[in-house]
């Protein structure tokens, strides 16, 4: 069962969910605070610890092996970069980039270079290489092989795309408790918790572009007796390489991220002195660090992306000037090639004949001269003093009137009418036995023994999208309204979202100093981006010829941005708001480290002190809460969608106002 917007869809749009909020407040009212009954609890923790103890004793064969692997592989590449001199690896990495991506990312790399030098951070940057070489070529071999096995049939590629769901909607951070609880703390564990994260992207690509081969060529190289191994390697992994490389490209990104997280159980490379800064509240030393990341972020990604066809034309005329022919020689394949090989040369051959201590970049004999802690502590300082009164009332007022209103309501609303409510939501925008699904998933987050710590959560997320909603879609209106502002706000936007989640906690700290509402205005900081994104992205892709017809008609900006691009980009917009509750609730774990409670707190323990049991439920219900908000949020939005749509014809069809009855009518038409 679902509802269409017809008739019966206007009545529950207008008075369904107002009738569910009534229902929720007066049951709040009468039967007072009901927590989920210790009766229906389930030791899913304890069997999770007694079956990983087990397998832990009797199985060491099968996981010891693969992790003595990794550390090996590890501290050997590590060993060999570290005894080419710091010189003559900058500038081969730096060459091959210039080679192979361009001047403008080989001096993008050379930045880096610089600062992780002045800023003393060579050696994490070696072994972050290091980290990141062996963790994405065991993902990718890996991620080949489960693509591989997913395009064999359909019964196979069903299996592989349930595996990847569950292991992308588990959450990041639960990942390291039963790593941790395997093989302990160090690089191990934070490389096998890397592969777990980074392969699925790679996995189903290579799925995709393995499925989707054509037919025709696959008969028609079995016609000329090509074996099982020649049309694998010969017709269908070339014919799937352009799904691979975006992939590929994923996965290292997936990597880089889970990389930084994985330096709480002990991973070498620019996540230790981040991860290390926060938890001694030294910003400006997790700042620094955190730029050196985000710079080795944008340069991989920029590298390792799918490359666009050339723009180099050769000429033929005879006529060319010598400094067009100069120009065509070093946009060639063959004279970059040679230039770069020709530089390389030369700085090995002048770091031979100039030897000194400036070669060694981990101690260089200018000392560290760049520091960001005191221009960050000065700042802190500097805004407690001037804004200090502002903000103490700023953060009573999101306190009372929000964590402390909304947290009693949802700890004050029964248990069972929370669960009929998100089934009958579900029934009502999904299907009859999605929503049933979506009713059993909230009661196992009580079964869990989580569900206190499960509306701790969602008081602090539904706080931040509330701040999403009234801050991010004006934003998003005026990006899309106003050119200025777009070119404004769009690379601070690029920078919040390249930025390692850890980092976002160092403005609402330094604003707010420590506790949920810190947590609040970090989690905001983190979700806003995609809001305004796909506002502006909404607004402008709306028809221009129903925009013009408008005008045409006289209506105002005004009237069009609410009757016309509002409803055309809705679909849009919904979107980023589902993205925004996403990152909200994957910075539970990342908030968690300023104060708030909840289920990250419960994950941010357990890796903390070890406690399997604790860290799997709290992990399941975050898995659990993510699924169900992800799929109730998506059905609402599209029968809203839907119901926008049945209400704007209807204003079409009226007659007394010709300019909004033929914009939104054509607004309207494409939605069919």
């Amino acid at each position: 069962m679902r509802l269409t917007p017809g008739k019966g869809g206007e009545v529950l749009s207008k008075y369904s969910l107002a009738a569910l909020v009534a229902i929720a407040v007066l049951a709040a009212v009468i039967f007072g605070p009901k927590s989920f009954p210790e009766a229906l609890r389930v030791p899913v923790g304890t069997a999770f610890e007694t079956g990983f103890s087990s397998f832990a004793e009797s199985a060491p064969w099968a996981y010891k092996p693969f992790a003595a692997f990794l550390e090996q592989t590890f501290e050997s590449l590590l060993t060999v970069l570290s005894s080419i001199s710091p010189v003559i690896l900058a500038a081969a990495v730096v060459l091959a980039i210039a080679n192979y991506r361009g001047v403008k990312l080989a001096g993008l790399t050379a930045l880096l270079f610089a600062w992780v030098v002045l800023s003393g951070y060579w050696d994490y940057t070696v072994e972050t290489m290091a980290f990141m070489l062996v963790a994405v070529a065991v993902a990718f071999t890996l991620g080949i092989l489960i693509g591989l096995v997913g395009s064999l049939n359909p019964r196979m590629n069903a299996l592989v795309r349930l595996l990847l769901d569950a292991m992308q909607a588990f959450p990041a951070f639960a990942y390291l408790v039963p790593v941790v609880f395997l093989f302990g703390i160090g690089n191990a564990a934070a490389l096998v918790v890397t592969v777990i994260w980074a392969l699925p992207p790679l996995a189903r690509m290579t799925s995709v572009g393995l499925r989707n081969v054509s037919p025709e060529v696959i008969e028609a190289a079995k016609s000329l007796g090509t074996t099982r191994s020649q049309l694998l390697f010969g017709v269908k992994l070339p014919m799937a390489e352009p799904s691979i490389r975006a992939g590929s490209n994923q996965m290292i990104m997936y990597a880089i991220a889970m990389a930084t997280m994985a330096a709480m159980v002990g991973a070498a490379g620019l996540g230790a002195p981040i991860w290390s800064g926060l938890n001694r509240l030294a910003f400006g030393d997790a700042l620094q660090a955190g730029i050196a990341l985000v710079l080795v972020a944008v340069i991989i990604d920029r590298a390792t992306s799918p490359r666009e066809g050339s723009h180099f034309k050769s000429h033929r005329d005879g006529n060319l000037s010598w400094s067009e022919r100069l120009r065509g020689f070093f946009r060639a394949p063959y004279g970059r090639a040679h230039i770069c090989l020709t530089l390389f040369l030369l700085t090995v051959v002048a770091s031979q004949v100039f030897r000194g201590r400036w070669q060694y970049f981990s101690d260089p004999p200018w000392g560290v001269p760049l520091r960001l802690r005191e221009p960050v502590e000065a700042a802190v300082l500097w805004t407690t003093t001037t804004w200090g009164p502002f903000l103490d009332t700023l953060s009573g007022l999101t306190q009372t009137y929000g964590l402390n209103l909304l947290g009693n309501f949802f700890a004050a609303t029964p248990w069972p009418l929370v669960v009929g409510t998100v089934a009958v939501l579900g029934i009502f925008t999904i299907g009859k036995l999605q929503g049933i699904v979506l009713g059993l998933g909230v009661s196992f987050i009580g079964c869990l023994g989580m569900w206190e710590s499960t509306v701790q959560t969602m008081t602090v997320v539904t706080v931040a999208l509330v701040l999403v909603i009234l801050i991010g879609f004006p934003l998003g209106v005026l990006m899309a309204m106003n050119n200025t502002a777009a070119a404004i706000l769009r690379p601070v936007l690029d920078v919040m979202q390249t930025l390692p989640i850890y980092l976002l906690v160092i403005p609402a700290v330094m604003l707010l100093g420590v506790g949920e509402v810190a947590a609040v205005l970090a989690t905001f900081i983190a979700a806003v981006p995609p809001m305004i994104r796909f506002t502006n992205a909404g607004l402008r892709g709306a028809d221009h010829e129903v925009i013009e017809a408008a005008q045409i008609f006289g209506a105002r900006p005004g009237q069009i941005l609410r009757q016309i691009r509002i409803p055309m980009g809705l679909q849009t917009m919904m979107v980023g708001l589902n993205q925004a509750l996403l990152l909200a609730l994957a910075m539970a774990v990342v908030s968690a480290m300023i104060g708030a409670p909840g289920l990250g707190a419960n994950i941010l323990t357990s890796v903390n002190r070890a406690l399997l049991g604790t860290g799997m439920e709290a992990g399941i219900a975050m898995f659990l809460l993510g699924v169900v908000l992800d799929r109730l949020f998506n059905g609402c939005a599209q029968f809203v969608a839907s119901a926008q749509h049945t209400s704007t014809t209807k204003v079409a069809r009226k007659p007394n106002d010709e300019a909004t009855s033929v914009a939104a009518s054509s607004a309207t038409a494409p939605a069919h």
